[in-house]
């Protein structure tokens, strides 16, 4: 069995829609975002600019994976797992042989595909743990986690208390050193969310149920976070979120690639995370924490610095 202490997760890249364009600019912008976020005005969210792909999606994964493997300094023969995750909508956007290609453009030759999904935008919290856990099987030493949100209709893009952009995040999973080491995670659902029936009550028990998980399994408490990596939702709406989950405003880390980019579903975390490093810096033996929200669900990854 594989000590988890001694797996890093690092070499993290970001690759976004190459088209950017103002929320305004998507047709009757205005009418489509009361529908879907009555009485919530939208300057509150902070987004000033989002991101299109202005090619095929699998083009942007090849790129950004690419990146990750050359700062990695990994050949890709001998990765041996690579972990994708995306919303749940997004699956049938995907072209039938999008693994092969994939794989083939990269030479990719010894390594086995998986896809996780159903889990909406905590769905790459979940790929991360199993990314992880898959270094315990005898002959496996080299993961790559890729994390994948786009949309193909502008109209889309605009959902309750949230803009989506497009975008690919993408990290290596190795036994040895990293910029992170994955402590514990843990996933909540709330049924009701699933059905479109959540409240106040739902959502506060499976956030903090899910926080409580991850963080009682290493003994560590909110308090202790340096930094909170979240998903990018309205203002408000993330700030209500980080409030029930017994977590501070200033621990947040999510304001400028939300003015950029807007919502990346699953991506966001590692965006916000790849950001932060960028700016500040991880630091070894100060503790982080990923967090994932969607309707139906609460996803939270406690990471270390390593």
């Amino acid at each position: 069995m594989t000590d988890h202490q001694h797996i890093g997760i690092g070499s993290f890249a970001c690759t976004f829609g190459a088209v950017e364009r103002k929320p305004q600019d998507i047709p009757e912008f205005d009418r489509l975002w009361r529908e879907q976020s009555p009485d919530a005005e939208f300057a509150a969210m902070g987004c000033r600019t989002f991101r299109r792909f202005s090619g095929p999606v699998e083009d942007y994964v090849i790129e950004t994976v690419r990146t990750t493997l050359r700062d990695g300094a990994v050949r890709p023969a001998d990765v041996d797992r690579i972990v994708f995750a995306t919303s749940d909508a997004r699956l049938a956007s995907l072209r039938p042989d999008f693994a092969a290609h994939v794989l083939g453009s990269l030479g990719l030759v010894h390594c086995v595909p998986v896809m996780l999904s159903f889990q909406q935008c905590c769905s790459s919290l979940a790929a991360l743990r199993h990314a992880r856990d898959l270094l315990a099987e005898d002959g496996v030493r080299t993961v790559v986690l890729v994390s994948l949100d786009f949309t193909p209709d502008d109209a889309d893009r605009v959902r309750s208390f949230a803009l989506f952009s497009d975008a690919v995040a993408s990290c290596l999973i190795t036994r040895g050193e990293g910029l992170v080491r994955l402590l514990s995670a843990a996933v909540g659902v709330d049924h009701a969310g699933l059905l479109g029936r959540d409240s106040f009550l739902s959502r506060q028990q499976v956030a903090q149920a899910s926080l409580a998980a991850a963080l009682g399994a290493r003994d560590v408490t909110a308090s202790d976070v340096t930094k909170v990596f979240p998903t990018n939702l309205y203002r408000p709406v993330a700030l209500f979120n980080a409030t029930i989950a017994g977590i501070g405003r200033d621990q947040l880390h999510f304001t400028g690639p939300m003015e950029n980019y807007g919502h990346c579903g699953n991506s966001d975390w590692m965006i916000n995370l790849a950001d932060y490093h960028d700016q500040v810096g991880i630091r070894p033996d100060e503790t982080y924490l990923a967090l994932a929200s969607a309707p139906g669900f609460f996803a939270c990854g406690l990471l270390a610095g390593a």
